[in-house]
């Protein structure tokens, strides 16, 4: 298509240049019978002088003059490419300076004799007048003979522009028909996969609504069991705590111990299958006043670790206001959890605005878009970089279940779930015996 259009746009291009000729040639032609016209204008200009001697035919002769020179001046401007009809332009220019020159003589002879007689120079200069008429009728012939050939060539382009453009027409047609084609059954595929799709997504929805039930059911049904075990197991240590044995005393405790954690892991699971759902609209969060209030209810806790919290201003966002409040109090109680001995927690937290180039690894798509990080570190254990991901995942931790550190490995989950319910991302980074820091970043648009 490229190829017959560039040749479809040279074929009309030289059709184009030879129509221009053929206007040129036309324009020539025109001087050439205007150049005639007033070399006959002389002629007779001089003549009826010559016979009445009245002054007007001299300005008759003297117009003329100037006329056939402007028409020979402007063919030699239109035929300036043209050798053969150059050299016969410099013989008419040279004729007729010679008949001009008659001429003149021939007024003033009629002048000085005031005599009716005409001088020996008239016949000459009828002579140089048929020299004239002879070189323009050359050139005329030459012209003529130029023009048609030139409008051969023109109706030749014609033609082939023409065809030309029908046959790019037809091309055009069929390979917009092809691509049309194509393109019908390209949309037919993609509907139907994304008929597919949908389906599939309905049967994800179903089974994913279908799991947060079974999960919220089961741990909520569990629940009831652990309370009685614990209270069962309460009721024997106080009632028989003068008749069993130390041994029988340490396994109870230790039933009522696993029953506890056991709780505390139904209860964090209950939390986690509840932050699947997003019913509740967004408000404007400012958590400045969340960190307020967080401490507050984390006084004694932090008061027990003698813990130093530096919170710079941070920014009100689009959220969940329930949902940030947990975020945080899990990241605090991260940071109380696993400290150092002998090392007071330090925590800071500020924010500031971004682009998403710290988010590249995670999704390329996020370099040109604005976010608001806010950076929550301390000064604890830390953790390797290479178990970044691991802290995420559910029931995945760090240490021995049996170690001082010991967690259930669902609050770094339950953070991840709360962010990616805000739309953005949460990315840890940490050094061994150092501390940790996890930056959240919330989409401004």
């Amino acid at each position: 298509m490229i190829a017959l259009s560039i040749f479809s746009m040279d074929r009309f291009f030289t059709y184009v240049r030879y129509s221009n000729f053929c206007d040129t040639s036309g324009l020539i032609i025109d001087n050439i019978y205007k150049a005639e016209v007033h070399l006959r204008d002389i002629d007779r200009a001089e003549r009826g002088y010559l016979l009445t001697k009245d002054t007007m035919y001299v300005r008759y002769v003297n117009n003329a003059i100037i006329n056939i020179n402007n028409d020979i001046k402007e063919i030699g401007v239109l035929t300036h490419d043209n050798p053969l009809i150059k050299v016969d332009l410099n013989k008419l220019n040279d004729t007729l300076s010679l008949r001009v020159a008659a001429a003149k003589v021939n007024l003033q002879y009629s002048d000085s004799t005031k005599q009716s007689t005409l001088s020996k120079y008239y016949f000459d200069s009828r002579e140089l007048m048929r020299t004239c008429s002879r070189i323009l009728s050359n050139i005329l012939k030459e012209q003529n003979a130029l023009r048609e050939e030139r409008f051969i060539e023109e109706h030749t382009y014609e033609n082939l522009t023409t065809n030309t453009l029908g046959y790019l027409l037809v091309v055009f047609c069929i390979v917009t028909l092809i691509l049309f084609s194509v393109l019908i059954k390209e949309l037919r595929s993609r509907i139907q996969f994304q008929e597919e799709l949908q389906a599939k997504v309905f049967d994800l929805k179903r089974s994913h609504t279908e799991l947060e039930e079974i999960a919220y059911a089961s741990s909520h049904d569990l629940q009831e069991p652990l309370r009685k075990i614990q209270v069962f197991s309460n009721m024997l240590l106080m009632q028989k705590n003068g008749t069993i044995d130390q041994e029988s005393k340490e396994t109870l405790k230790r039933i009522n111990s696993s029953a506890n954690r056991l709780q505390l892991l139904v209860t964090d699971l209950l939390s986690l299958t509840s932050l699947t759902k997003t019913d509740e609209t967004t408000t404007k969060v400012d958590l400045n006043r969340t960190i307020q209030y967080l401490m507050i209810d984390l006084e004694d806790k932090l008061k027990a670790s003698n813990a130093v919290v530096k919170v710079e201003h941070l920014p009100t966002i689009d959220g969940f206001g329930n949902q940030l409040k947990i975020l945080f109090n899990a990241l605090f109680d991260n940071s109380l959890k696993f400290t150092r001995e002998d090392v007071s927690p330090v925590i800071s937290i500020s924010s500031q605005v971004v682009d998403g180039k710290m988010l590249v690894d995670t999704n390329p798509n996020l370099k040109g878009k604005k976010f608001i990080q806010v950076k929550f570190s301390d000064n604890g254990i830390g953790f390797d970089d290479q178990f970044m991901i691991k802290i995420f995942r559910l029931f995945q931790s760090l240490h021995p279940q049996h170690s001082e550190y010991a967690g259930k490995g669902i609050g770094l989950a339950i953070c991840q779930r709360i962010i990616a319910n805000h739309s953005g991302y949460i990315v840890a980074e940490g050094k061994l015996n150092e501390g940790a820091t996890f930056n959240l970043f919330f989409p401004i648009e």
